[in-house]
Order: C-alpha cells, then structure tokens, then sequence
C-alpha cells in the first residue's frame, strides 16, 4: 500500500517548511511559520510533523555508500567526496559530513519548533501524547545519526536564532543519555507496531529497537538485550519469509519493517520517490553502478552446508557461485546474473563509470523500474526485526560467560529464514566463536544497509578490515588486486564535524581528533 493518508499533508508541509539553506547554520528562518494562519488544531500539527520526515539520513550517501568505507565494498567514482573517504584521504570539508549535519540539525529544529508550539493546538490530548512521541522518536533518530558519524554533539534546547551561535558539544556519553531518554519518553506513548495505513510512523517497538542499537554500540550491552527483548517479546514482529523480496514494493508493510522511509509509486521528484535506483543499479539497468561489492564479501558468504568456501566440499572454484548462501544472490550480481531479464556483464571494468570489482549491487535493485526512467518507489529499511535479534543474541553473548539457549535461538532464526536455509549453528561454541559467528551472520544479513560501518567501529576492526588489499575478478575470471586503503585509527572512527560549521562556531564548537 503505497499511497499513505499522510503523503498529501506532507506536500502542503514542503509548501510551508522545506525551504532550506546549505547551512542550518546559516539560521535564516525561511522555516519560520505564519503562526496567524498555522498551528490551530491537530491537521496542522501533524502537516508540520510529516515534513521532518525530509530530513532522515539519506539511504544513498549517507546509508547504502557507508558499505564502501568497509571490506564489504568500493566506491566507482573515486574522484568524488566518497572516493577520498573510502581512500582514507578526505578532510573536514567533504561535502558529505556538511550534508549529514545539515539534514540532522535541519530535523532537530523541525521537532524543537513543534515542541514549542504544540502546547497552544487545539486537539484530543491522547493524539496529542501519541504526535509528541512521533517527534521524540525522530529527534533520537536524528542524535543517533550524528553520535554513529561524528560522536557527541551539540544538544540543543530550543531551536537557534538567527545569528546564534551553537552550543559546545557534549560528550558522547551524554549524546547518549539524551537520545535513550527521548525514546523512553516516547515508547508509553505509541502503540507496539503501526497499522498498515500509517505505517512508516514510529513505534514503540521501533523505539525499543533504535535504543538497541544505540546501546549495542555504546557497548551497555544489558541495556541493547533488554530492549531488544522487549520487541521479540511483544510478538509482533517477525522475519519476512523471502529475504530478496524483502527489499522490494511487495514487502513494503510487512511484518519484519520497524522503521522505514516511505516513498510514492509514480514519484514526480527525489522528495517523492528514491534515488537508490540511480546511484546503485548496472548500467545496463540506467543506473550509476556506483558501489562495487569486493570479493572479500563475496568470499564471505558461506555455502548451503553452513561451512565457508575453505571448509565446505559443495564448493566449487570453478562454479564458485553455485551452492551458496542464497543471500549472496540476493545481494550481489556478479558477470552472467539475471536482472530485469538481462545478464549483467563486466567488459567495461574500471573504466570509471562501470563496476571496478567484478561485482554490483543487487539489494534494493527494483527489477521493475529498468532503465530508472523514474524514481524508485521501493521503501527504504532504516530498522529491521533482523537486526534486532542479531543485537538481542551478541549483547547477551557479551553478557554471559557462554552462549545459551536463547542466543543460539536468535541467531539460527535468521539463519533459518525459509529462503536463506542454513543449518543451525554448530552446538557448544564458546563465547570468543559465537561473537565471531555473530558478527558474520550480521555482515551477511545487513549487506548494503548502512550497518557494516559501525558494527566494525564498535569492535574497533575497522582499520584491518579496510586496510585489506581490495581484490576483484576480471572479465576471464581472474583475480587481481583493485587498491589498498589508508585508515587513521587516530581520526578515522569518527566523520569530522564539518569545517564550515567549525568556522561558524567561533571557536565553541570542537573538532574531533586530528582532522584538520
């Protein structure tokens, strides 16, 4: 169901409240509202409330490409902003951390005007309550963002004056708090799992899961478990049966989806429809091709008897395709697979515009809009019941001294979603093989999802695991090496605060370590 009761309001609030510098720290209020004509009753507020929707992370740039910062994948365009990423060679001004930043304080002002505001609206006190937490929710999702990127930030209380300076930043730690207690506010106040016509809202489910993985990565592992018990608990949630068909319009209110970004079919424009589409599909498709999965990641998936390519007799490197994790087809095109009834094909590697690994992305790949002669309609996931169960099973492995049970559950559940189909996990792993085993399954699982980067920057990995000799295959088949990257494990856990808002900060606002 794609055309949701809010889509039509959110067009009238792009009208009063879309409007937008480069710079949120610019502070010109073309946002600022005609309060004489807005702000009487419940359809205003929630007008307001859907447009802050606009400024979610972006599921390209700043989500799906994160991959590419990893030894799950590379950038194309290594001339562009995420080529000096992947590289190891960007500084402060890189147009992406200036991009975050803005999205993430364009929609925390958004929520700190509706909290100003929302006393005086005339409307039923429990909708009220239930818009609020709506609004809490995004705010913590928009901390989120920016403590995963950059750490602690500037906290705001209200939202900044023309010509007001930003505040100093806090700690991550306090970061932290303040999201945790925005979502425990939140979650009272919202129903454990949204109807299908308002779906794509948050939930308290998806509260409980955002303060999971929030948690997860502080590394308050009693914390990550308990939340994430409480939505396996509530049973409302489950797997989607056909992990590839997850990633399209068929799935779009299915039952695994906690938190999404929602899109119309038929979009006229990027504030209607995505762009995953055309940064991520073949070129054969009319996409920009513009992430390479490495053959470490294709290497990673393990064959249909659970063992890896190294262990398992159903392997064959001449057919080394064939008997593997279903997720790997689901995931990764590779020179002769089908998409859109085409086979994808490798003779113009590296030339720039084209594959550099041997390798495209497939997820989210909507076979039906071939030749993107339109944006994507597919919804992005930002939050998935996968996920949860994965934190739930190494949180709580972290907490034992020993697997049990309940996190053998959690894991093989995954593994054993009916299109994926491994065998359960081998019994009596110790705790050291079970986080190995862990964090494999959540690489896999959560491919091109925007999660790889900082599950290996909360274990502190990322720096060997990116600086590995990036390896492809050529047009014959045959191996070579595509580069090897730089990392500073002095700078590089952390995105720099951007240097123009640095500049701005008149000398309040601090830069992270040894970014220039």
């Amino acid at each position: 169901m794609k055309i949701k009761q809010y889509i039509p309001l959110l067009a009238a609030g792009l009208l009063l409240f879309a409007s937008c510098n480069d710079s949120f720290l610019e502070r010109t209020p073309k946002d600022r509202q005609s309060d004489a004509s807005f702000w009487k009753d419940g359809n205003d507020a929630q007008s307001y409330v859907n447009g802050i929707y606009l400024y979610l992370v972006q599921p390209e740039n700043h989500t799906i490409m994160t991959d590419c910062y990893t030894d799950n994948a590379v950038p194309v365009h290594v001339g562009a902003e995420q080529g000096a990423l992947s590289a190891g060679t960007s500084t402060s001004s890189n147009p992406h951390f200036l991009q975050l930043w803005n999205d993430a304080y364009q929609g925390i002002r958004r929520c700190l005007v509706y909290k100003e505001k929302i006393t005086d609206v005339q409307m039923n006190d429990k909708d009220k309550a239930q818009l609020t937490a709506e609004v809490q929710f995004l705010e913590a999702f928009f901390y989120s963002t920016l403590l995963k990127y950059m750490g602690g930030v500037p906290v705001l209380d209200h939202p900044l004056a023309l010509n007001e300076t930003m505040p100093a930043r806090k700690t991550a730690e306090e970061t932290y708090d303040y999201i945790v207690g925005l979502l425990d506010k939140a979650a009272p106040n919202l129903p454990m799992k949204r109807a299908v016509v308002d779906h794509g809202k948050p939930s308290a489910g998806a509260c409980y899961a955002l303060k999971a993985r929030v948690a997860f990565y502080a590394h308050k592992y009693d914390v990550a478990e308990e939340a994430a018990a409480k939505v396996m608990a509530s049973k409302q949630f489950k797997l989607y049966d056909n992990y590839g068909d997850l990633f399209q319009p068929v799935a779009e209110t299915c039952d695994e989806i906690l938190f999404d970004r929602e899109y119309i079919e038929n979009p006229k424009n990027s504030k209607e429809g995505s762009k995953i589409g055309l940064f991520f599909a073949p070129i054969m498709m009319g996409g920009w091709e513009a992430l390479s999965p490495t053959q470490d990641m294709v290497d990673a998936y393990p064959c249909t008897d659970g063992k890896s390519i190294k262990e398992s007799p159903l392997y064959n490197p001449a057919k080394p395709f064939e008997n593997r994790d279903p997720r790997l087809a689901f995931s990764i095109l590779w020179k002769g697979a089908q998409i859109a009834g085409k086979a994808y094909d490798i003779k113009q590697l590296g030339d720039g515009s084209h594959t550099r690994t041997g390798y495209c992305m497939r997820k989210y790949m909507n076979p039906e809009n071939d030749g993107i002669n339109n944006y994507d309609w597919t919804n992005f996931i930002y939050i998935r019941y996968a996920e949860v169960l994965l934190t739930f099973a190494e949180a709580r492995n972290e907490r034992l001294g020993a697997p049990d049970q309940q996190v053998y559950d959690a894991v093989n559940e995954v593994r054993q979603r009916p299109s994926v189909n491994l065998p359960a996990l081998p019994a009596g792993l110790n705790k050291d093989q079970m986080r190995t085993a862990i964090r494999l399954e959540r690489r896999l699982e959560l491919a091109f999802e925007g999660i790889h980067l900082f599950d290996t920057r909360s274990y502190k990995t990322t720096e060997k695991e990116v600086t590995k000799p990036v390896m492809g295959v050529d047009d014959s088949g045959k191996p070579f090496q595509v580069e090897v990257r730089k990392f500073n494990p002095n700078r590089d856990y952390l995105w720099a605060i951007p240097l123009k808002e640095i500049d701005l900060g008149k000398g309040v606002l601090k830069q992270n370590p040894n970014w220039d």
